[in-house]
């Protein structure tokens, strides 16, 4: 009986250790050659029991050799249906409703989706535009359009030839930011301009100026104060080599050897902003071509820039506009991004409003364009080869016989109402 009881003792002994080793020898194999599903599948109340050794000692090989799209989607099922504290990982400041790391290159359905969760409206903007005598406004109201939109969330109306409305109505009323891109050089109404003028110096709505914006009304000095850049003339259509003015955000995304292959240089005669770039024109001297001035506290900004068909769909030339409606609005961040809510909304969405015209007014649209260029040779051809009798003599009588010849030629009104395509 002595010797009986310690034999029993050792034998349950030896039993009992045997049964441990073979669960700690087994419990890494199951869990390694279990199924993603079953691990997913596990409940809670398991996990939470499973001492920290079995979880560790999980082998490298098992988390490597499961498939990606398993995990992926047992982790979208999960996460759908688990909620999220907003609160985690957000600084101190943020709203809850803002968008947390929205990627820069994210695609338009799923930046729209995030504005649209953020409650972001669009920045309203009205566009005041030009039938087309020099330049192809319907294009261009397409080209500056889409290219902001795919930079920025901005929804636009469009205002083509309507002076008597921008003279005496307070047309602003309702936008974030007026945008320009008009061709009135010939004008001369005070009244006009003094209206225009209100609605930046006294209401306070930031605006941008494009291209011939800076050679309307250039017979007067009424109109360039608005602008901060008196030009009226420009060199020949050429390539032109844009040099940045120091740091701005909206100089964000240009780059820094940004050659534009055509456009017109506006020669500077005077100038009252922030000069962001400029080119070397003929007479050596740098020539202002995208600045920034300021009413008070409303900013403005202009380019000279955005003559030729390749200059407006130039992806430089959008996001240069992009950040310039941003920054106006004070949209842009110190870093030249958009703040919250204001990034690109994708361009497949309805992205132009109301369009308003006076009755019997259009863009000229290509035709329109072809029948201009026919009147304009007509007309300055006779006068021209009077001047120009022998090449090799040319000289300041013969700039100012040409420059007779063209102070005849029909006016861009004569010519929008012998060309406007039929209604």
């Amino acid at each position: 009986m002595s010797r009986a009881m310690p034999f029993c003792v050792f034998l349950l002994l030896w039993v009992f250790c045997a049964n441990s080793y073979a669960l700690d020898d087994t419990a890494t194999d199951a869990v390694s050659d279990m199924p993603v599903e079953a691990v997913t599948e596990t409940t809670v109340e398991a996990v939470i029991d499973t001492p920290v050794e079995a979880v560790t000692e999980t082998t490298l090989e098992a988390v490597i050799d499961t498939p990606t799209g398993e995990v992926t989607d047992t982790l979208a099922e999960d996460l759908g249906d688990t909620p999220v504290d907003p609160s985690i990982g957000l600084p101190l400041d943020a709203p809850i409703d803002t968008p947390i790391g929205t990627p820069i290159d994210t695609d338009g359905d799923t930046t729209a989706e995030s504005a649209a969760i953020s409650g972001a409206q669009p920045l309203r903007a009205l566009i005041l535009t030009s039938p087309g005598v020099y330049h192809n406004y319907e294009q261009q109201t397409q080209d500056i359009g889409r290219g902001i939109v795919e930079r920025a969330n901005v929804r636009f109306d469009v205002s083509l030839a309507e002076p008597d409305r921008w003279k005496t109505t307070d047309f602003s009323l309702g936008y974030d930011v007026l945008i320009y891109n008009i061709c009135m050089a010939d004008n001369q109404d005070a009244a006009l301009i003094a209206n225009m003028r209100r609605q930046t110096e006294e209401l306070g709505v930031p605006a941008v100026f494009i291209h011939c914006t800076m050679h309307s009304f250039r017979e007067t000095d009424l109109w360039w104060p608005l602008l901060g850049l008196q030009s009226k003339a420009h060199e020949p259509l050429g390539p032109l080599r844009q040099i940045q003015d120091g740091t701005h955000p909206i100089l964000t995304g240009i780059p820094e050897d940004w050659v534009l292959p055509e456009d017109e240089l506006y020669i500077n005669l005077d100038f009252i902003g922030q000069r962001l770039l400029s080119t070397v024109g003929e007479d050596g001297e740098a020539h202002t071509t995208a600045w920034i001035a300021y009413h008070g506290l409303t900013p403005v900004f202009g380019t000279t820039l955005g003559h030729s068909e390749e200059t407006m769909k130039n992806t430089a030339f959008h996001q240069l506009l992009a950040n310039a409606v941003l920054f106006v609005t004070g949209n842009l961040t110190a870093d030249g991004q958009p703040t919250p809510g204001m990034g690109p909304m994708g361009d497949g969405m309805d992205i132009f409003g109301n369009f308003s015209a006076p009755e019997g007014v259009k863009f000229l649209g290509r035709e329109g364009k072809d029948c201009v260029y026919r009147k304009l040779a007509i007309a300055a051809a006779p006068c021209y080869l009077r001047c120009i009798v022998n090449p090799l003599e040319w000289g300041e009588e013969t700039r100012a016989c040409k420059a007779s010849c063209e102070a005849d030629l029909p006016g861009p009104d004569e010519l929008i109402q012998a060309c406007m395509p039929t209604i």
